[in-house]
């Protein structure tokens, strides 16, 4: 299953959900993408187009005529899809028909539906109910496959094994130092490239965000600093918190996924800020632009990144003040509105 696209779909919704945090609390749709703590495709409803659902309770009761996309801690698909499904969650059951193949990855599995098409899935355990009908291949890597009586696979079975690997680079010879080295450049500069775009959808969306979130950083950036740094150690903590009460696991999954997309797009306020200090050394009028400071300002983070301990030092120092910034921002614009 294709999870590249999925994966970075799901990010930039998820960053778009930091910067309007008041539509957190209920169903989000924009276009193509549904999110919320409860997330819904109704059974009288048909989507004529790919969805990508993200939440933390997803149910699929209707009938979906092109593929899906679906990430939650709870997962539950009893309608129709009609092109490829793939799911990332905790719990995911999967008791309607699917007409294409079927991608997911869970903690758990339940297959108790009809599948047309090739199934691959990877779960601590996957459980095939008396009911499920799989008419192509099952392609699974699991601890546990509990195939219950009743239950049909009518082409092959796979079971993934995990390939031997050299883990140590003492071990690597040139042609894999050559392409480890091929694969780092290329994906420093897909990952620049990313953000780029990222950065543009969450200034389209929230400009006015941008330039307060920049502003502080500005105005106190020691302060910043300080909450940033209380951010990036308390927020883990809570989340440990959240998985040892057990009830408390769905809630910590989403504010882990939360905390990595908060971490992702404060890269973004940094780099217009150093973006502008630099360019307005030059030319005053472009300083208050957002196109070129930002792709000047991450791209310098990057650079500086790439020295070894100083690299790590600085982007350290951009994450805390940028992070602080951006918690200081929502702080305020939620206690503003209250």
């Amino acid at each position: 299953m294709d999870n590249r696209r999925f994966i970075i779909r799901f990010m930039i919704l998820l960053a778009i959900l930091w910067c309007t945090p008041a539509l957190a609390e209920t169903e989000f749709r924009i276009a193509n993408f549904r999110a919320g703590a409860n997330v819904t495709v109704a059974e009288d409803e048909v989507i004529s187009e790919e969805l990508t659902l993200a939440g933390a309770n997803v149910k699929v009761a209707g009938e979906l005529m092109e593929g899906l996309n679906a990430f939650g801690a709870n997962i539950k698909i009893s309608g129709s899809v009609q092109g490829e499904l793939n799911a990332i969650g905790a719990n995911i059951v999967l008791s309607g028909k699917f007409r294409s193949k079927v991608g997911a990855g869970a903690a758990n599995i339940v297959l108790t539906g009809i599948f047309e098409d090739n199934v691959e899935v990877g779960a601590a355990k996957i459980t095939l109910t008396p009911t499920a009908v799989i008419k192509g291949n099952l392609n699974y890597a699991s601890a546990i496959l509990d195939r219950q009586e009743g239950s049909q696979i009518l082409g092959e079975i796979f079971q993934k094994k995990t390939a031997a690997k050299r883990d140590k680079p003492e071990q690597w010879g040139p042609k894999d130092r050559k392409t480890a080295g091929a694969a780092h450049i290329i994906f420093w500069f897909l990952s620049l490239a990313a953000l780029l775009v990222v950065g543009l959808i969450i200034n389209g969306f929230t400009p006015k965000q941008t330039e307060t979130v920049v502003a502080l950083i500005s105005d106190s950036p020691w302060t910043n600093m300080g909450v940033g740094f209380v951010f990036l150690v308390a927020v883990p903590v809570a989340i440990v918190v959240a998985f040892i009460t057990v009830i408390g696991i769905p809630a910590g999954i989403i504010a882990g996924l939360i905390y990595g997309g908060v971490l992702y797009i404060s890269r973004i306020y940094i780099g217009v800020w150093i973006g502008r200090k630099i360019i307005g050394y030059f030319k005053k009028s472009q300083i208050s632009t957002f196109f070129w400071p930002f792709v000047l300002g991450i791209t310098v983070i990057a650079l500086i990144g790439l020295i070894p301990f100083l690299g790590w030092l600085f982007k350290l120092f951009c994450l805390l003040i940028s992070l602080g910034a951006l918690w200081l921002a929502a702080w305020r614009a939620i206690h503003s509105k209250s």
